[in-house]
């Protein structure tokens, strides 16, 4: 057996036909043969030839039969088959295309005939092989392509998700979840800007966690950083309108920016904050106000912002909280100012 040649499968019950046959065949191909269909079949799945000379009348099993079960079998049915046949009756020729034959070759051979349908059949079968190779390779190009799209977009989401985790923790607090310094500052300078050029209510509150260094000391600062974090929670229900904005000041100091809020709304919404942290009841057995923690809060409230500006809101609404505390704690004091 020769290495590199088209292998071709000759199946007839009759060994002449089959003689004559390799020996138009064997200088250019490498020959197997099978004198009936059981063998055919199983010399077939043992070589995969790429081409099959099928005899159609034969006995047991005819070579329809044989032709039906290579193409019901996945690993053999691309193989293509001619038939060889003495009968010239077009419903034979019908029935064995029907059935997945490729072509006819008729007795007495042609050599000529044979060798030119041969190799018809096989350029056929190279080419419809190279197309298949062509389109695994084109199916897994894509398929590779699909998946680095998907990789792609799952990356483009983590950065994605990333660059919002990075833009939340940049402006709020880790502990309470409101507004931390950086934005409060930059959220009051908007503000103020903004009530240069139309002139309306802005006002500021800033509350502290009375006698919180006690609290710290006497129950722990997980206890304090609990205790920071429910009263962060609390106030977004309180200051809840559109454009409020809760911020956590600093250690136990909180600031909330109310625009277009005039002073009495403003004193009278940190009344409220007031009385809700002290509905907490959170136990403070070492604060010389209550028996549980109390916040003191200052409010500034302007619409005149002639040489006022953040330094100003801030300076005010801390002396009023100052004087809060200096009145005994737990309680609001508004800003006085011309």
């Amino acid at each position: 057996m020769q290495s590199g040649k088209n292998k071709i499968l000759i199946v007839d019950d009759v060994p002449p036909n089959i003689e004559i046959l390799n020996s138009m065949l064997h200088d250019d191909y490498e020959i197997y043969f099978a004198t009936n269909g059981q063998d055919a079949l199983a010399i077939a799945a043992a070589v995969m030839p790429q081409l099959v000379l099928l005899d159609i009348m034969m006995p047991e099993m005819d070579g329809y039969e044989v032709c039906r079960s290579l193409k019901n079998d996945p690993s053999l049915q691309d193989i293509p088959i001619i038939f060889i046949t003495a009968m010239d009756r077009v419903e034979n020729e019908t029935q064995g295309l029907e059935l997945g034959a490729v072509d006819y070759i008729t007795k007495p051979f042609n050599p000529a005939i044979v060798k030119l349908r041969v190799r018809n059949q096989l350029e056929l079968k190279r080419q419809r092989d190279v197309l298949d190779a062509k389109s695994i390779q084109l199916h897994l190009a894509n398929e590779a392509l699909r998946q680095a799209n998907v990789t792609l977009e799952e990356q483009k989401l983590q950065l994605e998700n990333a660059n919002r985790l990075l833009e939340k923790m940049a402006i709020e607090d880790a502990l309470t979840g409101l507004a931390n310094r950086r934005h409060f500052n930059e959220v009051l300078n908007a503000e103020i800007q903004r009530g240069h050029r139309h002139t309306d209510d802005l006002s500021l509150i800033m509350c502290d966690v009375d006698y919180f260094k006690r609290y710290n000391d006497h129950y722990g600062h997980m206890a304090g950083d609990q205790c920071l974090h429910v009263i962060g929670r609390l106030l977004p229900q309180v200051f809840k309108r559109s454009g409020e904005l809760s911020a956590r000041y600093g250690g136990e100091e909180f600031a909330v920016i109310l625009p277009r809020t005039p002073a009495e709304r403003a004193r009278n919404l940190a009344e409220v904050l007031r009385l809700e942290v002290f509905g907490l009841g959170i136990e403070h057995r070492f604060s010389d106000v209550a028996h549980c923690i109390t916040i003191s809060v200052g409010v500034v409230s302007t619409a005149n912002f002639e040489g006022r500006d953040m330094e100003w809101f801030i300076k005010a609404a801390d002396a009023a909280l100052y004087q809060s505390k200096e009145r005994g704690r737990n309680r609001v004091t508004l800003y006085a100012h011309s």
